[in-house]
C-alpha cells in the first residue's frame, strides 16, 4: 500500500510511494528556503514507515508500508530545481486469515520546482516557489481478484500516470521561519479502468535554525492536513474510498558541511478514513542527504 509524507520541510514534494494514497508510504517535501542545503544538487536517501489498521465489519487488519526512498536533485540555477525520486517498497499485511507481503520498486517521480519570488524587506525573508511533476507508473499494479479493498490498497504502484501541482510560501525572521504549502495529485485512470482519488495537501511548518559549531540543527513543528477523494472503477464511485486526515508532529535536521540527516514523527490528530473504517496509527520517517 502507499501514501505520502514524512519529513515536511515544506512543499517541493507531495507524493506517493505506493498505490493507495491513504494507505501508501509516504514521500514528503523538502524545501530548500527552509534547508539551505537542499537548493543546491544532492543525493539522498529516505526511509519511511507506515502503519494502518482496517476495521472491516469487525475483521482486523493490518497494513505495514516500509519504503526506501532514493533521490537526486540538479539545480540548474538558483530558481529552477528538478527532483527525481525511486521508491523501493516492504509492505505487510496481517489479520487472522491473511498473512502476505510484497515488495518492489514502486512508482518513479519526477518534479521541477522553480522560485517565482526571493525578497528581502527590512530585516524579514520572503520566498515564493510553484512545481510540476509527474508520478510514473512503474510500480507492479495486479489487477483485483478477491477482496477489492485490501487488493487495491497492497499495491506497490498504482498503474497510473498521474500529475502534480504544488506551490509553497515562506515567511524568515532571524533564526525562525514559517512556511505554508499547497499539492494537488491529479490521477488518471490504470489498464484496468481503476482511477484512485485525488489528493489535496495543505500544511504549515514552523522551524527555528541555530548554529552550534560546524553544525547546523533545524528542529520544526508541523500540521498537515490530507483530504482524499474517492476512488472509481470504471467510473463509479468506491464507497470505501477517500477521507480527510489532520497530521501534527515534529523533527529535526542537523547539517555538518555536505551532509545533512534528518528524522520526523507525525500523529493523526483528526481523521476519517474510509467511512471511519481505516485508522491511520502514527508515522516516522528518517533521511540522509549529501550536497553535490
Amino acid at each position: 500500500m502507499k501514501k505520502i509524507i514524512a519529513l515536511l520541510l515544506s512543499a517541493v514534494l507531495f507524493l506517493s510511494a505506493a498505490a493507495c494514497d491513504i494507505c501508501g508510504g509516504g514521500l514528503n517535501n523538502l524545501n530548500p528556503y527552509l534547508f539551505p542545503h537542499l537548493s543546491k544538487s544532492y543525493l539522498g536517501v529516505s526511509y519511511f514507515h507506515n502503519h494502518y489498521r482496517l476495521n472491516e465489519d469487525g475483521q482486523i487488519t493490518n497494513q505495514y508500508n516500509n519504503a526506501f526512498v532514493f533521490s537526486g536533485q540538479y539545480t540548474f540555477s538558483n530558481k529552477v530545481q528538478v527532483v527525481a525520486l525511486v521508491p523501493f517498497q516492504f509492505n505487510t499485511m496481517t489479520s487472522e486469515n491473511i498473512k502476505a507481503s510484497t515488495q518492489g520498486i514502486g512508482d518513479v517521480t519526477v518534479l521541477a520546482n522553480y522560485t517565482v519570488l526571493t525578497k528581502m524587506l527590512f530585516k524579514t525573508s520572503h520566498a515564493f516557489s510553484v512545481g510540476a511533476g509527474l508520478k510514473l507508473p512503474s510500480g507492479e499494479y495486479n489487477k483485483v481478484k478477491n477482496d477489492p479493498l485490501n487488493d487495491q490498497n497492497f499495491q506497490l504502484g498504482s498503474g497510473s500516470l498521474d500529475y502534480l501541482l504544488n506551490a509553497s510560501c515562506r515567511f524568515g525572521f532571524g533564526n525562525f521561519i514559517l512556511s505554508t504549502l499547497g499539492a494537488y495529485k491529479y490521477t488518471t485512470s490504470n489498464k484496468d479502468g481503476y482511477r484512485y482519488g485525488d489528493v489535496l495537501t495543505t500544511g504549515a511548518t514552523a522551524v527555528y535554525q541555530v548554529k552550534a559549531g560546524q553544525f547546523s540543527l533545524a528542529p520544526y513543528l508541523q500540521a498537515v492536513h490530507e483530504t482524499h477523494y474517492r476512488d472509481a472503477a470504471q467510473h463509479v464511485l468506491q464507497n470505501h474510498s477517500g477521507g480527510d486526515v489532520l497530521y501534527t508532529g515534529a523533527g529535526l535536521d542537523i547539517s555538518a558541511k555536505r551532509i545533512t540527516i534528518g528524522m520526523n514523527y507525525q500523529v493523526a490528530a483528526n481523521q476519517n478514513l474510509v467511512q471511519g473504517e481505516l485508522q491511520a496509527k502514527p508515522r516516522l520517517s528518517a533521511r540522509l542527504s549529501f550536497s553535490l
